[in-house]
């Protein structure tokens, strides 16, 4: 066998390693949102809420049947994937009795149709940014998803007004709460692994925010996805 061969053989193999362990990395991710959503249901029923119950069971039938359609491909729609962060952003909403808002900006000469990214990576870090910054903070907060597009890559920036990675942090542990973000941890692994397979440079910067007297105001987020 020739070394040229033998090397496209190696690659060939390593790329078809690198989509089971994507698939196995798409499957955790499914349970785990999904848990997550139906902890909120139980709620409600407890509560004998049905009315509130009845509208997030709506909310997440809808929601469920983009996930299932969406994790078939490793590549979808932008209009899907925005369509499917929205209703989960609803659903939060409704989970946390409407202590935050949000909001999702597209310029308006952008078609999120006409592009396609891989699914639920903007997700977990819309989660992350609720549970670990908007959750402790004791007025309403805000998060704000926007959307640019620049020579072939989308920036999603997700950028919340909650309380900051430092004293999120020193909260949990004076509490101690264990709960990670494993929707973050098997992002970061699906990045690595996609652009491995797609030889792409997806990335994530994680910034902490502070107000004039340098005290912190939230957290931004700025995710490259290469189209």
């Amino acid at each position: 066998m020739k070394f040229g061969e033998e090397e496209r053989l190696r690659t060939d193999f390593e790329k078809q390693i690198a989509n089971i362990e994507m698939n196995a990395l798409r499957a955790q991710m499914n349970p785990h949102f999904i848990f997550n959503c139906l902890n909120s249901i139980d709620r409600y029923i407890i509560t004998n809420n049905t009315k509130k119950a009845s509208e997030y069971l709506n909310h997440f039938g809808r929601l469920i049947r983009l996930i299932l359609q969406n994790s078939r491909s490793n590549y979808v729609n932008l209009k899907d994937e925005l369509e499917a962060l929205e209703l989960y952003l609803k659903l939060e909403q409704m989970r946390f009795r409407h202590s935050f808002d949000y909001e999702i900006n597209i310029p308006p000469d952008i078609n999120p149709e006409n592009y396609e990214i891989p699914p639920m990576l903007i997700q977990p870090y819309v989660e992350n940014a609720i549970w670990h910054g908007l959750n402790h903070k004791d007025e309403k907060g805000k998060v704000s998803i926007s959307i640019s597009i620049n020579n072939d890559i989308v920036t999603c920036v997700i950028e919340d007004d909650g309380i900051g990675r430092m004293a999120s942090k020193a909260m949990m542990k004076a509490k101690e709460i264990k709960r990670q973000s494993m929707g973050m941890n098997i992002t970061s692994e699906r990045m690595a692994i996609i652009n491995k397979i797609h030889d792409t440079n997806n990335n994530v910067r994680i910034i902490d925010l502070y107000d004039e007297s340098n005290k912190p105001k939230g957290t931004q987020v700025v995710l490259n996805i290469s189209l």
